[in-house]
């Protein structure tokens, strides 16, 4: 009985640890001295292969010590394996970047749809707002394509009217994930 209770514990603790942890096989792949702040499935890409959606960040990253948080995308090649495809620095704010609070919540920081998947960076301490940057897979260029920023801005305390702003992609000048900056 005894030989039995311990494969089986080591098995529990093995399946909630890759459960809940990143597969080693893509935490390998991360810039030398971050970690996985958040991951989550990432839009299906052609012929049904997966993609994972990787935000990354040091370990010390606070608002008094805030680091770049590169949001990585790995897609799922023919071995099964994963294959680092897209980095971009700045669409995931960092810490220092939304005033008094940190713009980026780990839980509800990334939006996944069909082919498009959106980051949302936002916040809501004392003045409100949300800059929520939309990319998408496209099939022709095999390539992650900027979609869309939807930024809005409220402040209920002083009574300003609320703003939104739009900006959509010129589908003839398309902007790569990877080359894709803010704005502001």
């Amino acid at each position: 009985m005894k030989r039995f209770l311990l494969p089986a514990a080591l098995f529990a603790v093995s399946a909630t640890l890759h459960a809940a942890g990143l597969p080693a096989s893509i935490a390998a792949q991360l810039p030398t001295g971050y970690e996985p702040m958040v991951f989550r499935a990432g839009p299906l890409i052609e012929g049904g292969r997966r993609s994972l959606l990787v935000v990354a960040h040091r370990r010390d990253d606070s608002v008094s010590s805030p680091s770049p948080r590169p949001l990585l995308i790995f897609e799922e090649q023919a071995s099964n394996r994963y294959r680092l495809s897209a980095r971009n620095d700045t669409v995931v704010l960092r810490a220092n970047e939304g005033g008094q609070c940190d713009p980026f919540d780990s839980d509800d920081g990334l939006a996944v749809k069909g082919r498009y998947f959106t980051v949302q960076n936002g916040v809501a301490c004392g003045a409100h707002w949300t800059d929520f940057i939309t990319f998408r897979y496209d099939t022709q260029h095999r390539a992650w394509l900027f979609d869309s920023e939807i930024v809005t801005s409220s402040d209920p305390l002083n009574g300003t009217p609320d703003k939104t702003d739009v900006m959509h992609t010129d589908h003839a000048k398309p902007v790569a994930f990877d080359t894709w900056r803010p704005a502001r």
